[in-house]
């Protein structure tokens, strides 16, 4: 007697089953994509802009820090 497991795998082995299950999940795959696909580029375009955003406040810090010189952020606790 075979297991679950075996009888599955065999039963996946044929070529028409194959087909008809690739059949049967195309639409629902297509459908969901379709329906994710814009939100998707947000995420993109966000991911992006927020790298940007990030790049320019640490340009920013440097050139603050550079113009400051010497000059150190004391804490005056640590006294």
């Amino acid at each position: 007697m075979r297991s679950i497991k075996d009888s599955i795998i065999h039963f996946m082995q044929s070529e028409d089953i194959k087909r008809d299950l690739y059949s049967i999940i195309q639409p629902i795959y297509t459908n969901i994509y379709n329906e994710m696909y814009p939100y998707l580029w947000f995420i993109c375009i966000y991911i992006v802009i927020l790298t940007f955003i990030i790049l320019a406040n640490l340009i920013l810090l440097v050139q603050v820090l550079n113009t400051l010189g010497s000059f150190y952020i004391s804490n005056p606790m640590a006294e």
